[in-house]
């Protein structure tokens, strides 16, 4: 093709051909309009600098076309080839953008309408300029066909590891086999990068031509896709071993933009989900009192969660207790005003909370999410503005075999926000051992600063007491502390395979020395390929065997361990037995359903103890509704992991006796005692109700409400008004069933009381003396 002097192309179709699609790059870059809203098209480096190509290439052929009219020599080979390859990558994003262009003619009223075009029209005049370019090198049609090739070779390349995720994500939907190959495909080829952004919610259809073909065959064109974020979350966790929300979401673009079209797909569901931009937690302080009779502790944290940005946020926590602990109280600042919340059955306490965030109104709901997790969930945090709340704790005392008494103080561990800079958790907690200090954040989910009480010496017996509501009469509850014997029925072993808990699984080798000779002990690991010893005396053989197990465990990735835990307790379908789960985080919900698992607790005749020592923080989810899961012990780490193993598998394992708690009901007549016991006593009663029906489960509802605990049945809720609660069904709050921290006068007074008693107390004791 020749072009006459008057047909030369002139500034007009150099800035359509290259300023134009140049500018629409730069915009992207900035603004992320398309990232936002509908797919990244320059989601790597390597894409940008293809996308980028063809502008510049443009630039080229629109000089070279005009000096070739003046008679100079023609183009060099390599512009021709680039000619080709530029149109090849031209195509390839016309061909992405196509299914936009009729909604984008409608849009170009409002001035982004254009953009789409931009690939489009970097095409029409690469294939013009590329053929006349050609047109004047012998063999320039090969020239030309090279760079097609080339170009297209380029596609596949950058966009490989984008495609192999698209066929991933694609499998994983499928059967287990599928999802194992899914698992290893990723491992191999996949992108992480891209999958995180799919697990944030971002558009599913990919930003390459081949991972779009790849997305298109299986999910669907534009406006088509089916939503694979759940799938993406798992993926992510299953071959990196981190929760998805563990890390701040990602910018849209590789610059970042796109914070401001980014919306909250989590928004009042019951799952922590992605971080949310511009929220944060501004201020912590937990305070308490400590009871040495009782061994208790009454914990208050209060939060203040700040909103940034521009638009309403919900926020969303999931809350390690200490072990053995229960949610007694929730509190919202309501316009300046503390307002309680309603304890109500599970599901009725959700639904009102979703009703009222429909709303935009002002609610908190707190549930359990698991054994002692909670699940904190506040909306609307307004713009550039901060919300408070408050959680109460009931928590007892762990008392180790040699009678010292600790408490782990709550956390965080997983979360929808950022941390303020420099944020320290203020603590102040009154007691025989006062606790005042303040902790950084990795210092509390660390987990080795503990509340103490004075060591237990000898038996003790406490008791306490709830007064009677309504037509129900008062409750009284016996805590006893006494030495009881060691355990002696079998030790089933199960450790998960995953990358956080490489360091826990050899401390456990080390730490079996604690096995009595002749306890059964028996071994799963939960990894691609379950690997199992069965459960026998314990001895220098077995240890052998389960030793050479354990080192031989390969840890990566996250791990499904619904399977191991199967063969676990089919080994040992006893009431006396004890199973010991060392596990990971576990931040996703395992979408497939664990046949094996199901069966096994669904008919066996007993079921183990359950014991989960968790080695990093995190979520620790529950597999499925079971109440075998919400009994189960959760021993708070303390940041040394060989000691907590060899600690644990002493009180579970150990030939010593040990010290144990033991609440049961009791006579209430002329009982004077703490509340705070029957709620804990309540709590572990009502922490096996997940599989009860029907008419128990309302008289289950009705003791949560009337002690204020938040349970496996029941839920927390903080609704604005009154008129609220009567509109879903919900009790009205009562201020004067919470328990409360007493304020620093409270303590004054209740000093000088103790000392003016103590000091009668003497004076009638010298008087009788001296009769």
């Amino acid at each position: 093709m020749s072009y006459h002097r008057e047909d030369l192309p002139g500034a007009g179709a150099l800035t359509v051909a290259s300023i134009f699609p140049a500018a629409v790059i730069a915009i992207e870059l900035t603004t992320g309009l398309c990232a936002g809203v509908f797919f990244d098209p320059m989601p790597t480096v390597w894409h940008l600098l293809l996308v980028a190509f063809v502008p510049v290439c443009n630039v080229l052929l629109w000089r070279a076309v005009r000096g070739a009219s003046d008679g100079t020599a023609g183009p060099p080979i390599w512009l021709v080839v680039a000619a080709g390859a530029a149109v090849c990558v031209a195509a390839s994003y016309t061909l992405l953008f196509l299914p936009m262009l009729p909604m984008a003619v409608i849009a170009v009223p409002f001035g982004i309408g254009l953009l789409p075009f931009a690939p489009l029209a970097g095409l029409v005049f690469a294939l013009r300029w590329s053929f006349a370019v050609a047109a004047t090198r012998h063999g320039g049609g090969r020239l030309l066909f090279a760079g097609l090739a080339l170009g297209a070779a380029a596609l596949v390349v950058v966009d490989l590891r984008a495609t192999m995720t698209q066929v991933a994500l694609d499998r994983y939907g499928g059967d287990a086999d599928a999802r194992a190959s899914a698992v290893g495909l990723m491992r191999a080829w996949g992108d992480p990068a891209l999958l995180l952004r799919q697990s944030y919610g971002d558009s599913g259809r990919a930003g390459g031509i081949g991972s779009f073909l790849a997305s298109a065959w299986t999910n669907g064109t534009l406006f088509g896709e089916r939503p694979r974020t759940a799938d993406a979350r798992e993926l992510y966790y299953r071959v990196t071993g981190n929760a998805f929300n563990a890390v701040p979401r990602p910018g849209r673009t590789l610059s970042g933009a796109g914070r401001r079209l980014v919306w909250d797909d989590d928004e009042g569901a019951d799952e922590v989900g992605g971080r949310v931009p511009d929220l944060m937690l501004a201020g912590s302080r937990l305070d308490g009192v400590a009871d040495a009779a009782s061994s208790l502790a009454y914990l208050e944290w209060t939060l203040d969660l700040s909103n940034r940005g521009d638009a309403q946020r919900e926020g969303r926590f999931t809350l390690a207790l200490p072990e053995g602990a229960v949610a007694s109280r929730a509190t919202l600042w309501i316009n300046g005003a503390p307002r309680e919340a309603s304890i109500a059955a599970r599901g009725e306490a959700r639904a009102a909370y979703s009703s009222v965030v429909r709303q935009s109104r002002d609610p908190l709901l707190v549930t359990t999410d698991g054994a002692q997790r909670l699940l904190v969930q506040v909306f609307p945090v307004q713009p550039r503005a901060t919300v408070r709340l408050r959680i109460g704790i009931t928590a007892p005392f762990a008392v180790a075999p040699d009678g010292r008494r600790t408490l782990a103080p709550p956390a965080i561990v997983e979360r929808n926000f950022d941390l303020a800079q420099g944020l320290r958790h203020a603590v102040w907690v009154e007691g025989p051992v006062p606790a005042r200090t303040d902790l950084s954040d990795p210092a509390l989910l660390a987990g080795r600063y503990r509340l103490a009480l004075p060591p237990v010496t000898a038996p003790s017996v406490a008791l306490g007491r709830a007064t009677a509501w309504g037509k129900a009469p008062a409750l009284a509850v016996e805590q006893r502390i006494v030495r009881a014997a060691a355990l002696t029925g079998p030790l089933m072993l199960v450790v998960d395979a995953s990358a956080d808990v490489a360091l826990a699984g050899q401390a456990l080798s080390a730490a079996l020395d604690a096995v009595p000779p002749g306890r059964p002990v028996g071994l799963a690991v939960a990894a691609e390929r379950i690997a199992f010893v069965a459960p026998q005396p314990w001895s220098s053989a077995q240890a052998a065997r389960i030793r050479a197990v354990l080192a031989d465990i390969r840890y990566r990735g996250g791990q499904d361990g619904r399977a191991a835990l199967a063969v676990a307790l089919r080994a040992v379908p006893r009431a006396d037995a004890t199973l010991l789960w060392v596990h990971g985080a576990q931040p996703v919900r395992f979408a497939a359903f664990e046949p094996a698992l199901e069966q096994a607790l669904e008919w066996l005749p007993a079921r183990p103890q359950l014991v989960r020592y968790q080695a990093v923080p995190g979520r620790a989810l529950v597999p499925g509704s079971s109440a075998w899961f919400d009994t189960a012990r959760l021993p708070s780490p303390s940041g040394d992991v060989v000691a907590d193993l060899r600690k644990l598998l002493a009180d579970i394992a150990g030939a010593s006796p040990r010290w144990t708690v033991i609440r049961r009901p009791h006579d209430a007549a002329g009982i004077v005692g703490s509340p705070q016991l029957v709620r804990l006593w309540a709590a572990r009663e009502l922490a096996s109700a997940g599989d009860r029906r029907d008419a128990t489960r309302t008289h289950d509802v009705a003791l949560a409400h009337r002690l204020n605990i938040v349970t496996p049945v029941s839920g927390a809720v903080v609704l604005e008004t009154d008129r609220d609660y009567r509109a879903n069904d919900l009790l009205l709050p009562d201020p004067d069933a919470v328990p409360t921290v007493p304020e620093p006068e409270t303590w004054a007074l209740l000093i000088l009381t103790a000392v003016a008693g103590a000091w009668m107390l003497r004076q009638r004791r010298r008087v009788g003396a001296v009769a």
